[in-house]
């Protein structure tokens, strides 16, 4: 793929974001209403390419979470804990391919996300003041990469 190729898919994957609120997956480009069929009828190799873009498109935003607390902390979990971030972000795309394997690891994700929804309550107690927007922004940043996360059970 060339750079202006590359650049039109990235614009498109900035765009899905915007109306899906979470980083899409490469079948939410195939269900795209004006590119879905071309990218229906790329090759393999264009795929797994395109795959590429969307996990570094992804590890960029993660990189600049730095502005609030809960992002900090969303940073510190994905340095962390990269392969269960990367495991649990492959399980949201369909959960009913593997529903035993999404739970487990689903699991491991929730217990780490209420450590760090507690660190964020500590901290915002002691300021008394905005705490439901303060841990509703976090579970925004959450839900940006595991759109399924709360079909954990």
């Amino acid at each position: 793929m060339n750079q202006q190729e590359k650049g039109q898919i990235l614009n498109i994957i900035t765009n899905l974001e915007g109306q899906k609120a979470y980083v899409p997956y490469f079948s939410d480009l195939l269900e795209h209403p004006v590119y879905g069929n071309i990218f229906a009828h790329v090759d393999q190799q264009q795929k797994d390419e395109i795959r590429g873009m969307i996990n570094e498109y992804m590890i960029e935003k993660i990189e600049g979470l730095t502005k609030t607390k809960g992002g900090q902390l969303f940073k510190r979990f994905f340095e962390a804990y990269t392969d269960l971030f990367w495991a649990f972000r492959n399980l949201n795309e369909n959960p009913a391919n593997d529903p035993e394997k999404f739970q487990t690891v689903g699991k491991q994700v929730e217990q780490e996300m209420f450590k760090l929804e507690g660190i964020l309550t500590d901290k915002m107690l002691k300021q008394e003041k905005w705490l439901d927007k303060v841990i509703d922004s976090f579970y925004k940043i959450v839900y940006t990469y595991f759109p399924k996360y709360s079909q954990i059970e």
